[in-house]
Protein backbone atom coordinates (compact mmCIF):
# COMPACT_ATOMS: atom_id res chain seq x y z
CA UNK A 1 0.00 0.00 0.00
CA UNK A 2 1.28 3.48 -0.83
CA UNK A 3 0.24 6.79 0.75
CA UNK A 4 0.04 10.06 -1.15
CA UNK A 5 -0.61 13.49 0.32
CA UNK A 6 -1.20 17.04 -0.90
CA UNK A 7 -0.52 19.23 2.14
CA UNK A 8 -1.82 22.78 1.78
CA UNK A 9 -2.31 25.75 4.04
CA UNK A 10 -6.09 25.34 4.01
CA UNK A 11 -6.64 21.60 3.63
CA UNK A 12 -4.68 18.37 3.40
CA UNK A 13 -5.71 15.55 1.10
CA UNK A 14 -4.45 12.06 1.89
CA UNK A 15 -5.11 8.85 -0.01
CA UNK A 16 -4.07 5.21 0.14
CA UNK A 17 -3.58 3.24 -3.07
CA UNK A 18 -3.02 -0.41 -3.73
CA UNK A 19 -0.35 -1.11 -6.32
CA UNK A 20 -1.78 -1.09 -9.81
CA UNK A 21 -5.24 0.09 -8.74
CA UNK A 22 -6.48 3.36 -10.29
CA UNK A 23 -8.99 4.21 -7.55
CA UNK A 24 -7.92 5.01 -3.98
CA UNK A 25 -8.36 2.39 -1.27
CA UNK A 26 -9.20 5.25 1.11
CA UNK A 27 -9.17 9.04 0.77
CA UNK A 28 -9.79 11.90 3.17
CA UNK A 29 -9.61 15.70 3.08
CA UNK A 30 -8.79 17.27 6.46
CA UNK A 31 -8.74 20.96 7.51
CA UNK A 32 -5.05 21.72 8.04
CA UNK A 33 -5.45 24.57 10.50
CA UNK A 34 -7.43 22.44 12.95
CA UNK A 35 -4.31 20.40 13.77
CA UNK A 36 -1.29 21.53 15.78
CA UNK A 37 1.12 19.67 13.51
CA UNK A 38 1.13 17.33 10.55
CA UNK A 39 2.00 14.29 12.65
CA UNK A 40 -1.30 14.71 14.53
CA UNK A 41 -3.24 15.10 11.28
CA UNK A 42 -1.54 12.05 9.78
CA UNK A 43 -2.29 9.92 12.82
CA UNK A 44 -5.93 10.99 12.68
CA UNK A 45 -6.07 9.84 9.06
CA UNK A 46 -4.38 6.52 9.82
CA UNK A 47 -6.72 5.79 12.70
CA UNK A 48 -9.76 6.70 10.61
CA UNK A 49 -8.91 4.43 7.68
CA UNK A 50 -7.34 1.59 9.65
CA UNK A 51 -3.79 1.94 8.42
CA UNK A 52 -0.47 1.93 10.21
CA UNK A 53 2.68 -0.03 10.98
CA UNK A 54 2.49 -3.80 10.95
CA UNK A 55 -0.49 -6.11 10.52
CA UNK A 56 -1.49 -6.42 14.14
CA UNK A 57 -5.25 -6.68 14.79
CA UNK A 58 -7.05 -3.45 15.45
CA UNK A 59 -9.47 -4.26 18.27
CA UNK A 60 -10.92 -0.76 18.55
CA UNK A 61 -13.79 0.64 16.52
CA UNK A 62 -12.95 1.57 12.96
CA UNK A 63 -14.79 3.40 10.23
CA UNK A 64 -12.02 2.64 7.75
CA UNK A 65 -12.11 0.21 4.83
CA UNK A 66 -10.69 -2.65 6.89
CA UNK A 67 -13.68 -2.60 9.31
CA UNK A 68 -11.53 -3.71 12.20
CA UNK A 69 -10.02 -6.77 10.50
CA UNK A 70 -6.47 -5.43 10.75
CA UNK A 71 -4.36 -2.39 9.95
CA UNK A 72 -3.02 -2.22 6.42
CA UNK A 73 0.71 -1.67 5.98
CA UNK A 74 2.12 1.34 4.13
CA UNK A 75 5.42 0.70 2.38
CA UNK A 76 5.98 4.00 0.53
CA UNK A 77 4.67 7.53 1.04
CA UNK A 78 5.12 10.86 -0.71
CA UNK A 79 3.84 14.27 0.36
CA UNK A 80 3.72 17.52 -1.59
CA UNK A 81 4.03 20.34 0.95
CA UNK A 82 3.65 24.08 0.49
CA UNK A 83 7.13 25.14 1.57
CA UNK A 84 10.83 24.76 0.71
CA UNK A 85 12.39 21.32 1.28
CA UNK A 86 15.79 21.18 2.96
CA UNK A 87 17.99 18.16 3.63
CA UNK A 88 19.69 18.29 7.04
CA UNK A 89 21.96 15.43 8.15
CA UNK A 90 20.28 13.08 5.73
CA UNK A 91 16.72 14.01 6.71
CA UNK A 92 14.40 15.95 4.40
CA UNK A 93 12.53 18.66 6.29
CA UNK A 94 9.90 21.24 5.34
CA UNK A 95 8.80 24.35 7.19
CA UNK A 96 5.30 24.89 5.84
CA UNK A 97 4.87 28.39 4.41
CA UNK A 98 1.31 29.06 5.54
CA UNK A 99 1.17 26.80 8.61
CA UNK A 100 3.17 26.57 11.87
CA UNK A 101 4.29 23.07 10.91
CA UNK A 102 7.67 21.46 10.39
CA UNK A 103 7.62 18.10 8.64
CA UNK A 104 10.46 15.58 8.86
CA UNK A 105 10.70 12.59 6.52
CA UNK A 106 12.49 10.55 9.21
CA UNK A 107 9.84 11.28 11.83
CA UNK A 108 7.01 10.49 9.45
CA UNK A 109 8.72 7.23 8.51
CA UNK A 110 8.67 6.26 12.19
CA UNK A 111 4.94 6.98 12.41
CA UNK A 112 4.42 4.82 9.32
CA UNK A 113 6.44 1.92 10.70
CA UNK A 114 9.56 2.43 8.61
CA UNK A 115 7.92 3.25 5.28
CA UNK A 116 10.01 5.08 2.69
CA UNK A 117 8.92 8.75 2.84
CA UNK A 118 9.51 11.51 0.29
CA UNK A 119 8.84 15.19 0.95
CA UNK A 120 8.69 17.52 -2.04
CA UNK A 121 7.57 21.07 -2.61
CA UNK A 122 3.87 21.03 -3.41
CA UNK A 123 4.44 22.54 -6.85
CA UNK A 124 6.67 19.63 -7.80
CA UNK A 125 3.74 17.32 -7.08
CA UNK A 126 1.28 19.63 -8.85
CA UNK A 127 3.59 19.89 -11.86
CA UNK A 128 3.94 16.13 -12.17
CA UNK A 129 0.17 15.82 -12.02
CA UNK A 130 -0.32 18.53 -14.65
CA UNK A 131 2.25 17.08 -17.02
CA UNK A 132 0.52 13.69 -16.84
CA UNK A 133 -2.82 15.20 -17.89
CA UNK A 134 -4.14 14.36 -21.33
CA UNK A 135 -4.65 17.18 -23.83
CA UNK A 136 -8.43 17.04 -23.41
CA UNK A 137 -7.93 17.90 -19.72
CA UNK A 138 -6.05 21.11 -20.56
CA UNK A 139 -7.35 24.49 -21.69
CA UNK A 140 -5.12 26.02 -24.34
CA UNK A 141 -4.71 29.78 -23.82
CA UNK A 142 -2.17 30.30 -26.60
CA UNK A 143 -3.35 29.04 -30.01
CA UNK A 144 0.00 30.07 -31.51
CA UNK A 145 2.03 28.02 -29.03
CA UNK A 146 4.38 25.50 -30.64
CA UNK A 147 4.58 22.15 -28.84
CA UNK A 148 8.20 21.05 -28.58
CA UNK A 149 10.36 19.22 -26.06
CA UNK A 150 12.11 21.33 -23.48
CA UNK A 151 11.85 22.70 -19.98
CA UNK A 152 8.42 23.09 -18.37
CA UNK A 153 7.22 25.74 -15.91
CA UNK A 154 4.28 25.47 -13.52
CA UNK A 155 2.50 28.29 -11.67
CA UNK A 156 -0.42 27.61 -9.35
CA UNK A 157 -2.43 30.10 -7.30
CA UNK A 158 -3.98 28.61 -4.17
CA UNK A 159 -3.60 29.44 -0.50
CA UNK A 160 -0.32 30.92 -1.70
CA UNK A 161 1.32 31.20 -5.12
CA UNK A 162 3.46 28.23 -6.11
CA UNK A 163 6.01 28.13 -8.91
CA UNK A 164 8.28 25.34 -10.11
CA UNK A 165 10.46 24.40 -13.07
CA UNK A 166 11.11 21.00 -14.64
CA UNK A 167 14.51 20.96 -16.34
CA UNK A 168 14.63 18.71 -19.40
CA UNK A 169 17.98 17.06 -20.13
CA UNK A 170 16.91 15.74 -23.53
CA UNK A 171 15.48 12.51 -22.14
CA UNK A 172 13.78 13.13 -18.81
CA UNK A 173 12.55 15.90 -16.53
CA UNK A 174 14.27 16.99 -13.32
CA UNK A 175 12.17 19.03 -10.87
CA UNK A 176 13.52 22.31 -9.54
CA UNK A 177 11.43 23.84 -6.73
CA UNK A 178 11.08 27.59 -6.36
CA UNK A 179 9.70 30.26 -4.05
CA UNK A 180 9.26 32.64 -6.95
CA UNK A 181 5.78 33.60 -5.82
CA UNK A 182 7.39 35.82 -3.20
CA UNK A 183 9.19 37.97 -5.78
CA UNK A 184 8.34 41.69 -5.98
CA UNK A 185 5.14 42.58 -7.79
CA UNK A 186 5.80 44.87 -10.76
CA UNK A 187 2.94 46.94 -12.24
CA UNK A 188 2.44 47.14 -16.02
CA UNK A 189 0.11 50.13 -16.29
CA UNK A 190 -1.19 53.05 -14.25
CA UNK A 191 -3.96 51.08 -12.61
CA UNK A 192 -1.56 48.38 -11.47
CA UNK A 193 0.77 51.11 -10.17
CA UNK A 194 -2.14 52.37 -8.06
CA UNK A 195 -2.70 48.80 -6.90
CA UNK A 196 0.94 48.53 -5.82
CA UNK A 197 0.65 51.76 -3.82
CA UNK A 198 -2.58 50.50 -2.21
CA UNK A 199 -1.00 47.20 -1.18
CA UNK A 200 2.25 48.85 -0.10
CA UNK A 201 0.33 50.87 2.47
CA UNK A 202 -1.76 47.85 3.43
CA UNK A 203 1.30 45.68 4.18
CA UNK A 204 3.68 48.47 5.24
CA UNK A 205 6.32 47.37 2.79
CA UNK A 206 7.12 44.50 0.44
CA UNK A 207 4.36 43.41 -1.96
CA UNK A 208 4.87 40.01 -3.55
CA UNK A 209 2.97 38.39 -6.39
CA UNK A 210 1.60 35.93 -3.84
CA UNK A 211 -0.26 38.75 -2.08
CA UNK A 212 -2.29 39.19 -5.27
CA UNK A 213 -2.26 35.76 -6.91
CA UNK A 214 -3.69 33.63 -4.11
CA UNK A 215 -7.07 32.97 -2.59
CA UNK A 216 -6.95 36.06 -0.38
CA UNK A 217 -5.81 38.08 -3.38
CA UNK A 218 -9.40 38.28 -4.60
CA UNK A 219 -10.42 40.11 -1.42
CA UNK A 220 -7.45 42.48 -1.74
CA UNK A 221 -8.20 43.25 -5.38
CA UNK A 222 -11.86 43.75 -4.56
CA UNK A 223 -10.96 46.11 -1.70
CA UNK A 224 -8.72 48.06 -4.10
CA UNK A 225 -11.55 48.40 -6.63
CA UNK A 226 -13.95 49.55 -3.91
CA UNK A 227 -11.40 51.98 -2.41
CA UNK A 228 -10.76 53.58 -5.80
CA UNK A 229 -14.45 53.58 -6.69
CA UNK A 230 -13.84 51.64 -9.90
CA UNK A 231 -17.35 50.24 -10.20
CA UNK A 232 -20.65 49.46 -8.51
CA UNK A 233 -20.71 46.84 -5.79
CA UNK A 234 -23.36 44.17 -5.38
CA UNK A 235 -26.35 45.05 -3.16
CA UNK A 236 -25.46 44.78 0.54
CA UNK A 237 -21.96 43.66 -0.48
CA UNK A 238 -20.26 44.43 2.85
CA UNK A 239 -22.77 42.48 4.92
CA UNK A 240 -22.78 39.53 2.53
CA UNK A 241 -18.98 39.37 2.54
CA UNK A 242 -18.88 39.55 6.32
CA UNK A 243 -21.34 36.67 6.63
CA UNK A 244 -19.75 34.52 3.91
CA UNK A 245 -17.76 31.47 4.96
CA UNK A 246 -15.39 32.16 2.04
CA UNK A 247 -15.46 35.81 0.90
CA UNK A 248 -12.97 35.11 -1.89
CA UNK A 249 -15.25 32.50 -3.42
CA UNK A 250 -18.20 34.87 -3.15
CA UNK A 251 -16.27 37.56 -5.04
CA UNK A 252 -15.49 35.15 -7.90
CA UNK A 253 -19.15 34.09 -8.00
CA UNK A 254 -20.29 37.71 -8.25
CA UNK A 255 -17.78 38.25 -11.05
CA UNK A 256 -18.92 35.15 -12.95
CA UNK A 257 -22.53 36.38 -12.80
CA UNK A 258 -21.57 39.96 -13.61
CA UNK A 259 -23.52 41.31 -10.64
CA UNK A 260 -20.69 43.29 -9.05
CA UNK A 261 -18.46 45.52 -11.19
CA UNK A 262 -15.71 45.62 -8.57
CA UNK A 263 -15.65 41.81 -8.45
CA UNK A 264 -15.37 41.69 -12.24
CA UNK A 265 -12.43 44.10 -12.13
CA UNK A 266 -10.78 42.06 -9.38
CA UNK A 267 -10.92 38.90 -11.50
CA UNK A 268 -9.71 40.73 -14.60
CA UNK A 269 -6.73 42.09 -12.69
CA UNK A 270 -6.04 38.66 -11.22
CA UNK A 271 -6.09 37.02 -14.65
CA UNK A 272 -3.86 39.60 -16.32
CA UNK A 273 -1.32 39.76 -13.48
CA UNK A 274 -1.21 35.96 -13.37
CA UNK A 275 -0.35 36.01 -17.06
CA UNK A 276 2.34 38.62 -16.45
CA UNK A 277 3.99 36.56 -13.72
CA UNK A 278 3.74 33.40 -15.84
CA UNK A 279 5.52 35.37 -18.56
CA UNK A 280 8.20 36.49 -16.09
CA UNK A 281 8.80 32.86 -15.16
CA UNK A 282 8.97 31.92 -18.84
CA UNK A 283 11.58 34.60 -19.54
CA UNK A 284 13.78 33.26 -16.75
CA UNK A 285 13.75 29.58 -17.70
CA UNK A 286 12.64 29.50 -21.38
CA UNK A 287 10.17 26.61 -20.94
CA UNK A 288 9.67 25.65 -24.58
CA UNK A 289 7.89 22.52 -23.32
CA UNK A 290 5.12 24.77 -22.04
CA UNK A 291 3.81 26.72 -19.09
CA UNK A 292 1.05 25.21 -16.96
CA UNK A 293 -1.34 27.30 -14.86
CA UNK A 294 -2.61 24.68 -12.46
CA UNK A 295 -5.11 24.13 -9.70
CA UNK A 296 -8.71 24.62 -8.69
CA UNK A 297 -8.51 28.42 -8.32
CA UNK A 298 -7.74 28.70 -12.04
CA UNK A 299 -10.93 26.80 -12.76
CA UNK A 300 -13.06 29.22 -10.76
CA UNK A 301 -12.09 32.15 -13.00
CA UNK A 302 -11.47 30.29 -16.25
CA UNK A 303 -13.50 32.72 -18.43
CA UNK A 304 -11.32 35.60 -17.19
CA UNK A 305 -8.15 33.59 -17.86
CA UNK A 306 -9.29 32.90 -21.41
CA UNK A 307 -9.83 36.61 -22.03
CA UNK A 308 -6.99 38.37 -20.19
CA UNK A 309 -4.12 36.02 -19.25
CA UNK A 310 -2.42 35.67 -22.63
CA UNK A 311 -2.25 39.47 -22.91
CA UNK A 312 -0.26 39.66 -19.69
CA UNK A 313 1.88 36.67 -20.67
CA UNK A 314 3.19 38.01 -23.98
CA UNK A 315 3.39 41.72 -23.08
CA UNK A 316 7.19 41.58 -22.74
CA UNK A 317 8.40 44.15 -25.25
CA UNK A 318 11.07 42.79 -27.57
CA UNK A 319 10.44 39.22 -26.39
CA UNK A 320 6.69 39.20 -27.07
CA UNK A 321 7.18 37.18 -30.26
CA UNK A 322 9.22 34.51 -28.50
CA UNK A 323 6.70 34.16 -25.68
CA UNK A 324 3.94 33.96 -28.25
CA UNK A 325 5.42 30.62 -29.37
CA UNK A 326 5.43 29.04 -25.89
CA UNK A 327 2.41 26.84 -25.09
CA UNK A 328 0.30 28.16 -22.22
CA UNK A 329 -2.17 25.74 -20.67
CA UNK A 330 -4.64 25.81 -17.79
CA UNK A 331 -5.23 22.55 -15.91
CA UNK A 332 -8.14 23.45 -13.60
CA UNK A 333 -7.93 20.34 -11.42
CA UNK A 334 -7.72 20.53 -7.64
CA UNK A 335 -6.39 16.96 -7.46
CA UNK A 336 -3.09 17.49 -9.29
CA UNK A 337 -0.97 17.62 -6.13
CA UNK A 338 -2.33 14.29 -4.92
CA UNK A 339 -1.85 12.72 -8.35
CA UNK A 340 1.76 13.90 -8.49
CA UNK A 341 2.50 12.66 -4.97
CA UNK A 342 1.06 9.28 -5.90
CA UNK A 343 3.33 9.16 -8.95
CA UNK A 344 6.38 9.81 -6.75
CA UNK A 345 5.37 7.12 -4.26
CA UNK A 346 4.78 4.60 -7.05
CA UNK A 347 8.17 5.38 -8.57
CA UNK A 348 9.78 4.80 -5.17
CA UNK A 349 7.91 1.49 -4.80
CA UNK A 350 9.19 0.31 -8.18
CA UNK A 351 12.72 1.40 -7.27
CA UNK A 352 12.54 -0.44 -3.94
CA UNK A 353 11.27 -3.59 -5.67
CA UNK A 354 14.12 -3.41 -8.18
CA UNK A 355 16.64 -3.19 -5.32
CA UNK A 356 15.01 -6.15 -3.58
CA UNK A 357 15.05 -8.21 -6.76
CA UNK A 358 18.69 -7.33 -7.28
Amino acid sequence: MILAGDIGGTRSRLALFEAGQPEPYAERTLPSREYDDFATLLQAFLDDVGAGPGNEPDNGPSNGPDNGRGRVTITEAAFGVAGPVRVETGDARVQATNLPWTLSAASLSEILGGASVQLVNDLIAVGLGAMDCQMDQRVDLNPDGMRTSGHVAVIAPGTGLGEAVFFHDGERYHPMPSEGGHCDFAPNDEQEAELLAFLWHRFCGHVSYERILSGDGFSLLYAFARHNQLGRAAPKADRRLEEASDPNALITQWAARGEDECAVLACRLFARILGAEAGNLALKVLPMGGVYIAGAVAGYILPFLREHTLEGFINKGRFATMLGRIPLWVVPDGGLGLAGARRLAEQQRISNEDVSDG
